[in-house]
């Protein structure tokens, strides 16, 4: 259970204290409901919209449409309260590359304009994704997934320790081959991460 966050106003805060409409969702829930980036989480998340073909996006209501292409800025293809698209942050710096859940430990999103009150973010709010970090365990993790239309998706995340309580390195990689039903719609892509701890 996450019950901490920086999001809310750069302090370690817990949730319970915080002002702001703000959702933690950790490593467990992505990997629960196969999240991997932006559209594929706001599906089930509070007072998101997002477009694209698996989009939920209703049409209804007023404010600013998602993209209905999600090809074009599939970072901000998404309306929170039915306002306009969130920012995106990673590790609370503003940026427009879009993350993927390989090397992300949680994503934290602020809902609605009150959001804008802790620093930078747009009237829709803000999505904030936590890059993973290198730890002080040694740990180790591998999967594959598979879906009915031939996809794959493998990904590996390794932690060690090399000096203890003082050295330690990670890292992350990906292998995604995304099939489509209409043929031959597909997505490749290789991505590696990797993080280093020093505290001599």
């Amino acid at each position: 259970i996450t019950s901490n966050t920086l999001a809310g106003n750069r302090l370690n805060t817990e949730l319970k204290d915080l002002g702001t409409s703000l959702s933690v969702y950790n490593k467990t829930f992505l990997n629960d409901i196969g999240a991997t980036d932006n559209q594929t989480l706001l599906r089930y998340t509070l007072s998101t919209e997002t477009g694209g073909i698996y989009g939920n996006y209703s049409g209804s209501g007023g404010g600013t449409a998602p993209n209905a292409n999600a090809a074009l800025d599939p970072q901000s293809n998404n309306r929170v309260r039915g306002l306009v698209a969130a920012d995106n942050t990673r590790d609370l710096f503003l940026s427009s590359i879009p993350w993927d859940g390989y090397n992300i430990d949680a994503v934290d999103l602020q809902r609605g304009p009150n959001a804008i009150l802790f620093g930078q973010g747009s009237p829709g709010g803000v999505i904030n994704t936590r890059s993973k970090q290198a730890g002080y365990k040694n740990l180790g993790e591998l999967s594959v997934r598979f879906d009915q239309y031939g996809s794959v998706r493998g990904t590996l995340d390794v932690n060690r320790v090399l000096v203890e309580d003082e050295l330690a390195v990670r890292f992350a990689g990906v292998v995604n081959r995304s099939e489509f039903k209409q043929e031959p719609a597909y997505e490749d892509f290789n991505r590696e991460y990797a993080a280093v701890r020093y505290e001599p």
